[in-house]
């Protein structure tokens, strides 16, 4: 996808309302190489589900402050 696309598409969805987050990695194509990149863009990806979703992680209580 093309930057301009991208933006777009986050343009769309901010005015729909709807919650995004746009993550650009300079030099990447549409899979990412590399272990740390990898595990990074996983982690970021279970970050936003859980906060959208409304999931808490084992071992957190809903009164405690995130990690």
């Amino acid at each position: 996808m093309r930057p301009v696309h991208t933006l777009r598409l986050s343009e769309a969805l901010l005015a729909a309302g709807r919650p995004h987050e746009v993550l650009l990695l300079p030099g990447t194509g549409h899979q990412a190489f590399g272990a740390d990149l990898t595990e990074g863009l996983l982690d970021h990806q279970v970050r936003f589900l859980r906060e959208h979703l409304g999931v808490i992680p084992t071992g957190v209580s809903r009164g405690a402050p995130p990690a």
